[in-house]
């Protein structure tokens, strides 16, 4: 048994604990968290003192790792469809290091603290790292076509890699790209699959103006891309009030939805979206935002809407790294109102939760296996250039 103890404990499930106490078994499953003068707090000489903030593992909740043999290669704040363009026509390049760069971001994942990730994949060259891997994974399997007469090939790839996925013991389900890149006929294949392949549904949402323009007006930069590539939009009537009152409603009800980016999401569209549906969250990729689009979204608007927000890193294509930290800190420094409690919420058990992991990972309940960290050079509750994090279990 060991009991860890720092300046402050971040339980999750409660308010943070000023010189808590965390007993840990040895295989890292949490035993009890005490008050330092609790009638069951150890001998002091047992307890073993960090200088800084003590807290679950991070949760990744969206991230491209097939991507990673791409990092430096797509310029910085392109916007969303010249950075689409650049990932369709350069994601084969430096191929020949891609099962390498794939090893090294998993295991850079789990030096900075991640626990588990919620990742998109396309293929199945994920697998051999996944099976080794520290990390707990969420494979998404991510299908795309707009073109209806293209759906059914799409779909049977897709099941083809996942699986793979589950043949080798990895959780995976089946799901769509994002709104302005799946038919509706595409969708309705994507719920059909829900039985064989049980679980989480992410998609990229509102992440630039051009993807609501196109639900709006049937126009747009992200149509004359996708026409560039094939896609047949000539059945297609927009009516919609945005592209995420095209997709919402055919996404499976019964089962944990991430929409990932959101950086064009409106107030009033959060607020509908709580009022019919409890199990959504909304995944910031800050970083990735920055390096694509130049802005991020108003994390502070979702907060206060009382939204469940997690947090992912997205590519080493759209980052310069893969770390949960790094997303926290860009948050903080551009919206100071938002509390460490707040941020490590959304990277802990919110994240946890969007991929059905909560009972496992995400607080410091008893008999969770949630990893434990330790981030320094926190003051106040204020992160800065100099935090860094340290894994403790």
């Amino acid at each position: 048994m060991r009991f860890l103890s720092a300046d402050i404990i971040f339980p999750i499930y409660t308010n943070p604990i000023p010189n808590g106490i965390v007993a840990v078994s040895a295989n890292g499953t949490i035993q009890e968290v005490m008050l330092p003068d609790s009638e069951n707090a150890p001998d002091p000489s047992r307890v073993e003192r960090f200088k800084g903030v003590l807290c679950p593992g991070f949760i990744n909740a969206h991230c491209h790792l097939e991507l990673s043999h791409m990092k430096g290669l797509v310029p910085e704040k392109t916007g969303l469809p010249a950075f689409i363009m650049q990932i369709v026509s350069r994601r084969h390049e430096k191929a020949d290091e891609k099962m390498e760069a794939i090893r090294l971001a998993d295991e850079e994942m789990w030096r900075n603290g991640i626990q588990a990730v919620g990742d998109i994949c396309n293929t199945a060259d994920t697998v051999e790292t996944k099976k080794k891997s520290k990390i707990k994974y969420q494979s998404f399997v991510e299908v795309f076509s707009f073109d209806s007469s293209k759906a059914d090939e799409v779909l049977e790839e897709g099941v083809r890699v996942a699986n793979e996925y589950q043949q080798n013991g990895l959780s995976a389900t089946i799901v769509p790209h994002a709104p302005y890149s799946v038919s509706e006929r595409l969708f309705n294949g994507i719920r059909a699959q829900q039985k064989q392949f049980p679980g989480p549904i992410s998609i990229h949402n509102q992440e630039t103006e051009s993807e609501n323009e196109m639900f709006v007006s049937g126009s747009g930069e992200l149509v004359e891309i996708f026409k560039k590539f094939g896609e047949d939009f000539s059945n297609f009537q927009p009516q919609f009030k945005s592209s995420l009152d095209y997709h919402l409603n055919q996404l499976p009800s019964d089962q944990p939805v991430v929409l990932v980016h959101n950086t064009m999401t409106k107030a009033e569209e959060l607020e509908a979206v709580k009022s019919i549906r409890d199990n959504v969250f909304w995944c910031t990729c800050a970083q990735a935002n920055k390096y694509i689009e130049n802005r991020i979204p108003n994390i502070p608007m979702w907060l206060q809407k009382e939204v469940n927000v997690c947090v992912g890193t997205d590519s080493l294509a759209s980052n310069h790294q893969l770390s949960v930290l790094e997303e926290l800190k860009l948050i903080q420094s551009k919206y100071p109102e938002v509390s460490l409690q707040q941020l490590l919420k959304a990277a802990t058990l919110n994240g946890a939760k969007a991929l059905k992991l909560d009972k496992e990972k995400g607080s410091f309940h008893k008999g969770k296996l949630p990893g434990v960290l330790l981030l320094k050079n926190v003051s106040n509750g204020m992160l800065s250039d100099s935090s860094s994090v340290q894994r403790i279990i």
